[in-house]
C-alpha cells in the first residue's frame, strides 16, 4: 500500500462538483498522514473505466444518476461484480428513503449520506477505513516501500545534480563518497575501484546504501548552484532511516497500552498509532521536498 487516499466520486452534476470547496477534506486526509486522490467522474462510462476499482479505497456515488432509475440500481451492479471497496451513497433528498431503497435491494456495507453532510460523513469514512489498513505489519511495509521511494526521488536528485555541475565542482563529491564508502567496508573494494577510475553518477548510486545517498544529497545541495542555501530538509537519518531500521530489524514486543517496543543494536523505539501518524506525516514532506528540489534542478 501507499501513503495515498484514494476516492472515486461518481456524480453527473459537474456544477455540483465545480461548487465545491475540496481543500478542508484533502487537509483532514494529509492530517492522517496520507496523499489525498480525488478522482471526479460524471458518467457510467467513465466510472466503469476504473474497474475493477481495486486502486481505490472509497467509492461515492449519487442515488440520482441519469440513465438510470435509482442510484441504488448502479450500486447493486456493482456489488454484482463482486466489489467490496467502502461506497457511500448520498442523495439531496430525504436520507430515511435511501436507506429503504438500500433495504429493498439487499445491499450490504453501504454508508448513506445527506448531500450537505457529504464531506463530513467522506472524512468519517476515511478514518474508519485507515484504521483498518494500520496494522503494524502494514505499517512496516507501508514503511519500507516508501523509504525505497524516497531513495529514488534522491537518486533523481542526485543525477540531475552533478549532471549540471562543473568538473570542479563534482570532482569533490566523487571523491568523498569514495573515501567515505571505502572506510566502511573492504567488500566493495574492487568495485569501489572501478568506480573511481570511471566515476560517474549512476556508478556512485549503485553503491550507495540509503545513508551514503542522503549524506551524497547534502554534499550535492552545498555545491549545486540551484540548492545552494536552500534549509536542509531536516535530519533524515533520525527523521526516516532510524525508524526504517527499527521496524525493518527490530522485534516487536506488544505493550499493555497498545504500542510496541522494537530493540535493534541494543537501542529502543516504542511505536504506536500516534507515532505512526507522525511517520508517514513525515514521510510525505520528505518526498514534497525532494519532488521540488528534482523540478528546481531541471529548471532552464
Amino acid at each position: 500500500m501507499r501513503l495515498v487516499f484514494s476516492v472515486l466520486w461518481f456524480d453527473d452534476d459537474e456544477e455540483y462538483f465545480d461548487s465545491l470547496d475540496l481543500e478542508p477534506l484533502e487537509n483532514e486526509i494529509s492530517s492522517w498522514g496520507f496523499w489525498p486522490e480525488i478522482e471526479k467522474v460524471t458518467t457510467p462510462e467513465e466510472f466503469i473505466s476504473h474497474s475493477p476499482f481495486k486502486s481505490y479505497d472509497l467509492i461515492v456515488v449519487d442515488r440520482n444518476l441519469e440513465g438510470y432509475e435509482d442510484g441504488q440500481e448502479f450500486i447493486a451492479n456493482i456489488r454484482k461484480n463482486a466489489i467490496y471497496t467502502e461506497i457511500i451513497f448520498y442523495t439531496a433528498g430525504n436520507t430515511s428513503d435511501l436507506w429503504e431503497a438500500i433495504r429493498d435491494k439487499e445491499l450490504e456495507g453501504i454508508f448513506v449520506s445527506s448531500r450537505n453532510n457529504l464531506l463530513s460523513k467522506i472524512a468519517a469514512v476515511g478514518r474508519q477505513a485507515i484504521r483498518k489498513i494500520l496494522d503494524l505489519e502494514n505499517v512496516r511495509g507501508i514503511v519500507m516501500a516508501e523509504v525505497g521511494e524516497l531513495d529514488l526521488l534522491l537518486d533523481e536528485i542526485i543525477t540531475l545534480g552533478i549532471e549540471s555541475l562543473s568538473e570542479e565542482d563534482r570532482s569533490p563529491i566523487f571523491q568523498r563518497f569514495h573515501e567515505n564508502a571505502v572506510s566502511q567496508t573492504n567488500k566493495c573494494a574492487i568495485a569501489l575501484n572501478d568506480f573511481i577510475e570511471q566515476p560517474n553518477a549512476v556508478g556512485m548510486l549503485a553503491l550507495c546504501d540509503s545513508d551514503k545517498r542522503w549524506q551524497t544529497f547534502n554534499r550535492l545541495r552545498k555545491a549545486h548552484i540551484k540548492l545552494k542555501g536552500k534549509e536542509k530538509p531536516g535530519n533524515y537519518v533520525q527523521d526516516i532511516l532510524r525508524p526504517r531500521n527499527f521496524l525493518a530489524h527490530g522485534k516487536p514486543e506488544p505493550r499493555e497500552n497498545g504500542g510496541y517496543l522494537f530493540r535493534y543494536k541494543d537501542k529502543e523505539y516504542y511505536f504506536d498509532d500516534e507515532v505512526s501518524q507522525g511517520l508517514r506525516q513525515t514521510i510525505l514532506r520528505y518526498k514534497n521536498v525532494f519532488s521540488s528540489f528534482i523540478d528546481l534542478i531541471k529548471e532552464e
